[in-house]
């Protein structure tokens, strides 16, 4: 017993040592990337003593595998435990890693992002491999020849009482920080710890019933929005669209359908296009919002650039992990659709891969005309090529405007949506003419007065000469188009996704912050507005200003905001946001801010004040319970808005389509007709399908549309896979015109079961929709 407590005991020690190598590499790095953050000494030694007590108490735990692998065999308990070691100071410098890059530490965000994309944000991030990989061996060299000293040291005498010593305060010190809920800063949190703990309670925890919460919810959440009149207590978003045009009163009159051109500038800060630090980081954005109406307490509602497509562009529900990364996309309508359906040609312009975040996803179920990305960009564009590994990033935001320009001559003469998405204030941060900025980021230091901001500049020099590029790149964007003739009948839209968050933030309100700008030469005046509006006002201002020029609105709405002039007062303004993690906890009502557990009250500056008092804290956190569910319910039950309203609105009639004689229940045949052979106009189509399986499909069971022309001759086929992962299976074909002569065109659906298995199912339902 004492001769394994003794190995053990070399164990702990090894631990220990590495403890305090690891932190003062930690402390190292941090002044190496970021200088001396303030209490930073202090933090990391408290963090040393956090770390000591934490793994000594999880070496208590594992103490009897130790033992009983000893009983086996002294080496393989020795050996295996060195491993462990090893590999947890592996994957510790990895995740410390990612604390370096903001100061903050790896959380379970990771896991609601694709290994593509991972992989994507890691080759992007300029990730010194070599110095890595020389690093980690520095590491792994210091673990093995600590064992191996540790090895030749005897541990004999009074080993036992050490040992139980060690595991006494350890424990003891252990529940002492649990029960006095002591909160650690970013410093001194364990960041592995940290890490794992937070992933246990995200696979362990257990899925919600979100369609029984929120059903209790759908009420309480429409009386929480009592300016607007709802509809159907069954789609709780539908309201009547009110179609008020705020925005006329500061237009003149357009002499024909005005195109709307709306861009999207990436880590867009409102307090880049104000004094920063004492610089004018955006001197032409600047001025164009004094010349503009411009809203400076917008929000965006997400912290990543995964919410700003679906909020700005439909005024959608986020999902549970963002709109466009759910699994099976709900029924909705958005600028793009509804223009579409409007004759407005429609473009998406992005200088990287549209599959980032899905947007390519989202964009072409809205039946976008362009989707432009880093994959069609001419060959005379220089690529930028990230690291070691050549990775292509896409192109900087000057040639992404200059590429955009050359397509938009190309295209047919009609009112247009163009969407720009910018890239380059991201990271790599890869600007071209680098030189050229690096003289123009010197003589803005050296106009600097104060030491602390020339230092801040230092550290951010990368970040910030990324800001310089992409106002420039804005100023050439509308020098360039001021010479086309559609420029005097265009309305243009400039925002953020999200505040940059390489580069400091005030606070926990000022990660959603950015400014919202619109400009056109029609504007008769200009305006601050200083009233709270998000991302989720655009979209039925927008639609209620084209209203006025023969743009067929619908005359329901499900957009979760209003509109951008104050039509409702501020104490009714309600925002939840979703955060990196893709947690809602954030959320903002009449002035005040909750985050997480804790209450502030909001200045007029987006400052923050801590607030104690409980019956606010009690109302908001349960208007956010509210908002969640709801939230939850209409993204994964596909309760956004009906089909007839959604194919209505889309300008689709509902066929009716003859009956097959009795459709069966039940499928034992290769093939089993769901729609018999019918004509239909050669114009565009949606067939959808729903049924409630009864048995488990087999994994080569489909549903098939299949258009033919009048010789019989397939023109089209389209198939969907039956899966088994809900209790309502649906699916949906969208088909465009046929490139054939023949004005009648026949369409037919069916099961195939190519493996002759046999399926119950019940309820089957489908639908046929044309233009």
């Amino acid at each position: 017993m004492n001769q394994i407590l003794s190995k053990y005991f070399k164990i702990i020690v090894l631990n220990a040592i590495l403890l305090v190598v690891l932190r003062l590499l930690e402390t190292s790095l941090i002044v190496l990337n970021s200088g001396v953050p303030k209490s930073l000494f202090q933090s990391e030694i408290l963090g040393l003593i956090f770390d000591l007590i934490c793994i000594n108490t999880i070496l208590l735990v594992l103490y009897p595998v130790f033992y009983l692998t000893s009983r086996i065999s002294d080496k393989t308990a020795h050996r295996l435990f060195v491993i462990l070691i090893a590999i947890f100071s592996f994957l510790h410098f990895l995740i410390l890693k990612y604390f370096l890059y903001q100061l903050i530490p790896l959380d379970t965000f990771l896991y609601q992002y694709s290994l593509r994309e991972i992989l994507f944000t890691v080759n992007t991030s300029e990730v010194s491999y070599m110095k890595s990989f020389l690093l980690l061996f520095v590491l792994l060299s210091i673990i093995y020849f600590l064992n191996k000293i540790l090895n030749k040291v005897s541990f004999r005498k009074r080993t036992g009482l050490t040992v139980g010593l060690i595991f006494f305060i350890s424990v003891s010190a252990f529940l002492f920080f649990i029960a006095s809920d002591i909160k650690l800063n970013n410093f001194t949190k364990n960041k592995s710890l940290f890490f794992y703990s937070r992933s246990l309670s995200h696979f362990l925890q257990k899925d919600v019933d979100s369609a029984s919460l929120s059903k209790q919810s759908f009420g309480a959440f429409q009386q929480l929005y009592p300016g607007k009149l709802f509809t159907n207590k069954d789609f709780p978003l539908l309201h009547e669209f009110k179609n008020l045009n705020v925005l006329k009163p500061y237009f003149n009159k357009f002499d024909s359908q005005p195109n709307i051109v709306i861009l999207i500038v990436e880590g867009l800060n409102d307090d880049f296009i104000h004094d920063y630090k004492g610089v004018n980081l955006m001197p032409f954005t600047s001025k164009l919002k004094d010349k503009s109406l411009y809203w400076n307490r917008c929000f965006t509602l997400g912290e990543r650039s995964f919410a700003v497509v679906p909020s700005l562009l439909g005024s959608l529900p986020y999902g549970k992990e963002g709109f466009t990364l759910l699994d099976k996309l709900p029924r909705h309508l958005s600028l793009v659709s509804i223009l579409q359906t409007n004759n407005y040609r429609t473009n998406f312009f992005y200088g990287q891969a549209a599959w980032f975040h899905q947007k390519d996803r989202f964009f072409r179920y809205n039946n976008i005309d362009l989707i432009f990305d880093n994959t069609k960009f001419a060959e005379k564009y220089q690529k930028i090529i990230v690291g070691n590994d050549n990775f292509f990033w896409g192109y900087n935001d000057k040639d992404l405007f200059s590429q955009s320009f050359e397509v938009l001559d190309t295209i047919q003469k009609k009112p247009r949506l163009d969407v720009f998405f910018t890239g380059t204030s991201h990271s790599p941060f890869a600007i071209s003419e680098p030189d050229l900025y690096n003289v123009r980021f010197s003589k803005i230091k050296s106009e600097l007065k104060n030491d602390s901001t020339v230092v801040f500049f230092d550290k951010y020099q990368k970040y910030i000469q990324s800001v310089l590029f992409v106002d420039d790149a804005l100023e050439l964007f509308f020098k360039k188009y001021e010479t086309r003739p559609d420029y005097d009948n265009t309305i243009f839209v400039i925002t953020g996704d999200h505040p940059m968050t390489e580069i400091p933030i005030a606070n926990s309100i000022k990660r959603y912050h950015v400014p919202l700008i619109i400009y056109s030469k029609k504007l008769n005046t200009v305006k601050t507005f200083t009233h709270t509006v998000s991302h989720l006002d655009l979209y039925e201002t927008i639609l209620s200003f084209l209203s006025d020029y023969q743009v067929k609105v619908p005359n329901v709405s499900s957009a979760l905001g209003t509109n951008l002039v104050l039509d409702q007062s501020e104490s009714d303004k309600r925002i939840a946001f979703m955060n990196d993690n893709r947690e809602i906890i954030d959320y903002y009502s009449n002035n005040y801010f909750l985050s997480g557990e804790n209450l502030f009250e909001v200045g007029k500056d987006l400052s923050l004040a801590v607030s104690s008092d409980q019956k606010v804290l009690k109302r908001m956190q349960n208007e956010l319970s509210i908002f969640k569910n709801t939230n939850y319910d209409v993204s994964l039950h596909d309760k956004i808005v009906t089909d007839s309203l959604y194919y209505r609105s889309l300008g689709y009639n509902l066929l009716q389509m003859p009956p097959v004689e009795a459709v069966s229940s039940e499928i034992k045949s290769e093939f089993c007709k769901i729609v018999d052979k019918t004509a239909i106009k050669n114009s565009p189509i949606s067939f959808n399908v729903s049924f409630e399986p009864i048995s488990t499909p087999d994994k080569n069971l489909s549903i098939v549309l299949q258009l033919s022309a009048k010789k019989d001759s397939t023109i089209y086929w389209q198939c969907s896979d039956v899966t088994n992962d809900s209790k309502l299976f649906t699916t949906e074909f969208k088909v465009p015109k046929q490139n054939v002569s023949d004005s009648v065109v026949y369409v037919k659906s069916y099961f195939w079961n190519k493996n002759n298995k046999d399926f119950k199912f019940q309820n089957l339902k489908f639908q046929v929709y044309q233009k």
